[in-house]
C-alpha cells in the first residue's frame, strides 16, 4: 500500500504573542528557503510530497501560505506532475470555502504556489468545541464547496479534518488537493494503488478501485461529520491495514450509541454518507448540503428513518427557528409563576367558598402581571417582528381569544356568577391549550406534540375531579414554561459558544 500523498504534519502556528512587535513574525532559521518576492517566516507543516511555509508577500505586504515540492530539484516526473495537478485544481476553483490560489510559479527548477493564509488552525483543532448544530452548519458549507469543485470536474479524494483550514473568524476552507483528480482523469490511478487517509476514505477508494466518482468525497464528508459528532472517525484501528479492513467490511458504530444527545436526523444523514455502496449514498454533495439545511431549518430530511418509531422520534426532535426564539427563555421562566400563583388562589376560593370577587381578582391580576412582564421584556413594543413572530402571535393570540370565548360560553350556560362555575371551565382551557401546542409542533418544535397530548389527557382528569382543576391547570403551565424556558436558555448558550 502506498503511503498517502500530500498529507501534511502540521506544526502549531507560532503566534509570537510573547515576542516584541518587530520580531513577532520572525522565525530565523537557516533551513528556510529563499524565494524572491517573499519573506519566509516559518514552516507550517510537511508531508510526503510537499512542505508549507508561512511567508509575507513583499509586493502586497500580506501573509500567504507557500507550498513547495519537498524533493526540490530532485523531484521525479510523477511528483512534479502531482504537484502541478494540485496547483491547477486549486486554480480552477473559486469558492468562499476553498482556499484561494494567489500565484503558481517555480524558482530554480523548484515549483511552488502561493495560497491564502488561514490563521485559525485546522478543523481537527476545533472538533471538541462544536455542537451538533454547529457541526451541521460546518458540513453544509463544506458540502456546497465540494459540489462546486465536482461541477468543475475535480475530486478531492483526501477530505479530512486536518485538510479543512479555519480563518480567524471561523470560516472553513478546504485545502490540500494533492490527491485531487479531474473527473476525466480519475481512471489514471493504477489498480491496487490506495491513495488517501484510511479513516476517511470510501470503501471503493480503500480497495484501490481504478474508477472513482464524486461519491468518495461525499463519504469523506460523512466521516468528518461523524468525527465532529462523536469525537472519533468512523473507523480507526491500531494499524493502517486493520483500518482499511474495517472500512471495507464493517459498519460504523451508530453515532447515537456513542453520544445519545445527537439528533436522530443528523445521525441518519451521517450514516447515509457512510454507506458502503456509492449508489446508497447521497447522489451528490449538493443533496447532502440540502439535507443538512433541512435539518437546520427543522424540516423533514430526505433520509428514510428505520421503522415507524424511528420516524416519529426523528419528527419530534426537529426544531424550527430555534435560534430566533433562544432569547425567549428568560421570558418564559418569568411567566411560570404568573401562570401558577393565581390558580392557587382560585383553588382556595373554590375549596373555602370565597366570594367570586376573589376569583376575579386572581384572574385579572394574572392578566395584568402577564402584560407587564411581556411588555417590559419587549420594551413595550407589541407588534410582532417579522413573519416568524407573526406565526407565534397567531397561535397564542387565537388561543387567548378562544379561552375567553369558552369561559363566557360556560358562564352563560351555567350561570354567570354562580358559585363553583369556574371549575367547569378548566377542561375546555386544557383542550384549547393542547390544540395550541399541537399547532406549535408543526412549526416550531416536534416535542410540542407530546406537551399537547399531555394537556389533552389532563382535560379528562379535570372532568373526573373538577375541584382541583384550577391547581392542575396552573401547575401544568408552570412546569411547561420552566421546561421550555430552560431549553431555550440552553439553546442561547449553545448559539453563543465559539
Amino acid at each position: 500500500m502506498n503511503q498517502p500523498d500530500g498529507q501534511l504534519t502540521t506544526v502549531p502556528p507560532d503566534t509570537g504573542a510573547d515576542r516584541p512587535a518587530d520580531l513577532r513574525f520572525a522565525d530565523v532559521s537557516s533551513a528556510l528557503p529563499i524565494l524572491p518576492g517573499y519573506e519566509m517566516l516559518n514552516e507550517l507543516g510537511r508531508g510526503g510530497m510537499g512542505v508549507v511555509y508561512r511567508a509575507r508577500e513583499l509586493r502586497l505586504n500580506r501573509l500567504v501560505a507557500l507550498k513547495m515540492i519537498l524533493a526540490g530539484v530532485h523531484a521525479g516526473p510523477d511528483d512534479l506532475a502531482r504537484f502541478r495537478r494540485e496547483a491547477e485544481a486549486l486554480a480552477r476553483l473559486a469558492h468562499p470555502h476553498i482556499v484561494t490560489v494567489h500565484a503558481i510559479d517555480e524558482h530554480e527548477g523548484r515549483p511552488y504556489f502561493s495560497l491564502e493564509y488561514c490563521s485559525g488552525g485546522t478543523l481537527a483543532e476545533h472538533l471538541s468545541t462544536l455542537s451538533a448544530r454547529q457541526s451541521a452548519e460546518m458540513l453544509e458549507k463544506l458540502a456546497r464547496a465540494m459540489h462546486d469543485a465536482h461541477s468543475q470536474g475535480v475530486i478531492h479524494r483526501d477530505l479530512k479534518p486536518v485538510n479543512v483550514l479555519m480563518t480567524a473568524d471561523g470560516t472553513p476552507k478546504i485545502t490540500d488537493f494533492g490527491l485531487a483528480r479531474k473527473l476525466d482523469e480519475a481512471g489514471q490511478t493504477r489498480t491496487g494503488s490506495v491513495m488517501g487517509t484510511p479513516s476517511y476514505m470510501a470503501p471503493e477508494q480503500a480497495s484501490g478501485s481504478k474508477v472513482l466518482t464524486p461519491s468518495v468525497d461525499v463519504y469523506s464528508l460523512g466521516a468528518i461529520l461523524y468525527e465532529c459528532l462523536t469525537g472519533r472517525p468512523p473507523f480507526q484501528a491500531a494499524t493502517t491495514v486493520e483500518t482499511v479492513l474495517q472500512v471495507l467490511h464493517e459498519d460504523p458504530v451508530a453515532p447515537r450509541e456513542i453520544n445519545p444527545a445527537i439528533p436522530r436526523d443528523l445521525e441518519a444523514i451521517c450514516l447515509k454518507c457512510l454507506e458502503k455502496s456509492p449508489k446508497q449514498r447521497y447522489a451528490n454533495a449538493q443533496s447532502l448540503a440540502d439535507d443538512l439545511r433541512r435539518f437546520l431549518d427543522g424540516e423533514p430530511i430526505s433520509v428514510q428513518q428505520n421503522g415507524l418509531l424511528g420516524q416519529l422520534a426523528g419528527a419530534m426532535e426537529r426544531v424550527q427557528l430555534q435560534e430566533k426564539f433562544a432569547a425567549y427563555g428568560a421570558l418564559l421562566l418569568c411567566l411560570a409563576p404568573v401562570m401558577f400563583l393565581p390558580e392557587v388562589i382560585v383553588t382556595l376560593a373554590l375549596c373555602y367558598d370565597w366570594p367570586i370577587s376573589a376569583v376575579g381578582a386572581a384572574q385579572y391580576g394574572r392578566m395584568t402581571a402577564f402584560l407587564l412582564v411581556l411588555g417590559a421584556y419587549r420594551k413595550w413594543h407589541w407588534m410582532p417582528n417579522g413573519p416568524i413572530e407573526r406565526q407565534l402571535w397567531a397561535v397564542w393570540g387565537g388561543y387567548l381569544v378562544s379561552c375567553l370565548a369558552a369561559g363566557i360560553s360556560v358562564r352563560l350556560s351555567l350561570g354567570f356568577i354562580a358559585t363553583g362555575v369556574e371549575k367547569h371551565i378548566y377542561p375546555y382551557f386544557a383542550l384549547l391549550t393542547a390544540l395550541a401546542f399541537f399547532a406549535m409542533s408543526a412549526n416550531f418544535w416536534g416535542y410540542c406534540a407530546v406537551i399537547g397530548l399531555g394537556w389533552a389527557l389532563l382535560s379528562w382528569v379535570m372532568v373526573v375531579d373538577s375541584l382541583w382543576a384550577p391547581l392542575e391547570f396552573g401547575t401544568a403551565w408552570g412546569i411547561v414554561l420552566v421546561l421550555l424556558g430552560l431549553r431555550l436558555r440552553q439553546l442561547g448558550k449553545t448559539r453563543a459558544s465559539p
